[in-house]
């Protein structure tokens, strides 16, 4: 990626594809989230945040892909207790809903602790197992920005 942002390049694609988007949102808001999940945010999803705070409720992409805003991000137990078992994914506890796909057809999720991390993966979930796309926030942008496909089980 070019000297932009991950959080200003989204912003930029979604208003050059006049998609509505939120505002983003403060690092007061940011660290309340990190305190309320007991989680620390990598970087490149903080920059994200501040940029652009995902796509109101009901607004998808071209490829019905929809981006959340930081207050509907939930762990697993919160937001989709039905793939929150040991069973289904590691750790549920520490893997938090960011996006979906289709109205719910699967939804993106990423991996956070309350350290920084080396690689904060994200999943496919919502199918009969977790599928892991890529090793970071940042990945999962370059690969929405350049080519779709790849988002797509």
């Amino acid at each position: 990626m070019s000297f932009k942002s991950i959080g200003q390049s989204l912003k930029n694609h979604w208003l050059s594809h006049n998609i509505e988007i939120n505002a983003g949102v403060s690092k007061a808001a940011l660290d309340s989230f990190e305190a309320k999940y007991s989680v620390k945010l990598p970087a490149d999803l903080r920059d994200y945040f501040l940029w652009v705070n995902g796509m109101p409720a009901g607004v998808v992409d071209e490829a019905l892909i929809r981006f959340w805003a930081l207050e509907e991000v939930k762990p697993l137990s919160e937001g989709a207790p039905d793939y929150s078992n040991p069973q289904y994914i590691k750790k549920p506890e520490s893997v938090f809903l960011l996006a979906d796909y289709s109205l719910w057809a699967h939804a993106y999720a990423i991996h956070l602790v309350s350290a920084p991390i080396e690689s904060n993966k994200v999943f496919v979930i919502g199918g009969e197992y977790p599928i892991p796309l890529f090793n970071s926030f940042s990945e999962l942008v370059d690969s929405y920005l350049t080519d779709k496909d790849l988002l797509l089980p």
